[in-house]
């Protein structure tokens, strides 16, 4: 601010002199320059916290951060919650041989660089933005579902853990670099919904079956050694919650489904939308099944589902519009993280109308990420009125050269880590840009502050 100051006060001196010694086009451009200036205040001083003005301010109590962690090869998300207590959802890293298989598609560069795995990086992030003054851990780890780019992917040469129970890659590998208190998953701790899992791991072929079987494994060895493993509860409003919960009354997480089974927005109350007994076999795909919840601190809410779709094919059930019944119990937030990358699948036009979401998050990591169809839904102003900023952690050119100019009326960055970061009782929130190619990590783009609904 005393930089600010100083060129103010350069600006003005010229205003002040006798006016025989000064035109009224000089009046006029000095002036133009201090209200660029001053304009420019507010935006300083949002950094001025952390003493750089390109650093993102560090997390003090009271606020929340919601980190979204930009690799190139699956989702991560990091969260600082008000009073300190720590959440990452999902570990990705995508099967290198599904990229090539799926060529001329392209996946997005790795980020920060290749030299090093996802879970590596993620990890660097975590130590990075965790808060201070206390030991860098997770207090809770969720996986929504069993992809390769939210789980990581398994090969026959990637490295054993100490423990000898499982190999590295993802989730199994943060968990050597962070510890990790509880482990949240769609399916603990029986692994057998809606079919047994461990047999599903044996007759996959390639890396779905080696990652399935290792984070099994990894599982097991947990709850082998007293590590709290723990099956998402539809409904719930408690099992994920602050250690110094009486502190911010305003806040909560509220599970909303997990394996087709979704909260009623009645207590905690649960119904079963995919029929008991429709999946029979191993040939089914996780993402209906994916763990849905959503975070409200006072008036701001954040939204987050996995890679539920909400646009069945031709061929498929009517029960894999898994957003259009989530969306009728969530009702609007102010960030929504798009469901499944932004893939054609997904983002229907119920879940816009019902979530009315003022910022939404692409995490993404291929070039169909997103569909043409689910831009045109995103922008469209007859689904719901106002305006609506979308971020993406990495978008491929040649999306943006498919879809065309009307990405640019809503998107308003096509790359970086994504941080939501909300003022103390959640009346207001901003967000960051940071820059995803090297580990300092500096801000690229600051917007807001956006109003809570």
């Amino acid at each position: 601010m005393k930089k600010l100051s100083s060129v103010l006060r350069s600006l003005w001196r010229p205003l002040t002199r006798p006016a025989r010694r000064r035109s009224s086009t000089g009046v006029r451009r000095y002036a133009a320059l201090v209200a660029m200036v001053v304009a420019c205040a507010s935006t300083s001083s949002a950094f001025a916290a952390s003493g750089d003005t390109d650093v993102l301010p560090a997390w003090s109590k009271g606020y929340l951060y919601i980190h979204h962690i930009s690799t190139g090869r699956g989702n991560s998300t990091y969260f600082v919650f008000p009073d300190g207590t720590t959440m990452l959802i999902d570990a990705g890293e995508a099967d290198p041989k599904f990229i090539e298989s799926v060529r001329p598609l392209k996946p997005f560069p790795p980020r920060p660089d290749g030299a090093h795995s996802a879970a590596y990086w993620i990890a660097d992030y975590i130590r990075q933005f965790a808060p201070a003054g206390r030991p860098v851990k997770l207090d809770y780890a969720l996986i929504t579902h069993f992809h390769t780019d939210h789980i990581g992917t398994i090969t026959p040469d990637k490295p054993m853990s100490q423990t000898g129970a499982y190999r590295l890659a993802g989730i199994t590998e943060l968990a050597d670099l962070i510890p990790i208190s509880t482990l949240i998953d769609r399916a603990a701790p029986s692994y057998d919904y809606p079919v047994d899992l461990h047999k599903c791991a044996q007759i996959a072929k390639g890396s779905d079956g080696l990652s399935l079987s290792n984070y099994l494994s990894f599982a097991e060895y947990r709850m082998k050694h007293s590590q709290a493993v723990v099956g998402l509860k539809p409904g719930a409003l408690d099992q994920i919650k602050l250690e110094q919960a009486n502190a911010f009354p305003s806040f909560h997480i509220r599970n909303i489904a997990s394996n087709g089974v979704i909260w009623t927005g009645a207590g905690d109350e649960t119904q079963h939308y995919i029929p008991q007994g429709a999946i029979t076999d191993c040939n089914f795909d996780e993402n209906p099944l994916s763990n849905v919840l959503t975070l409200a601190y006072g008036r701001f809410k954040y939204y987050s589902g996995g890679d539920i779709p909400g646009v069945p094919s031709y061929n498929q059930p009517w029960w894999r519009d898994i957003e259009t019944p989530v969306s009728a119990v969530v009702g609007p937030v102010d960030v929504m993280l798009l469901d499944h990358h932004g893939n054609r699948d997904s983002t229907n036009e119920n879940i816009l109308r019902n979530l009315q979401p003022r910022v939404i998050v692409q995490e993404n990591w291929l070039s169909p990420q997103p569909g043409e169809e689910v831009v045109n839904r995103m922008a469209s102003k007859g689904l719901y009125p106002g305006p609506r900023d979308v971020f993406s952690t990495g978008m491929s050119p040649e999306s943006r050269d498919v879809i065309g100019p009307i990405m640019d009326t809503i998107y308003k960055s096509y790359g970086g880590n994504v941080v939501i970061r909300v003022a103390p009782g959640g009346d207001e929130y901003e967000v960051y840009v940071l820059n995803d190619t090297d580990k300092r990590r500096e801000i690229v783009k600051r917007f807001g502050p956006y109003p809570s609904k």
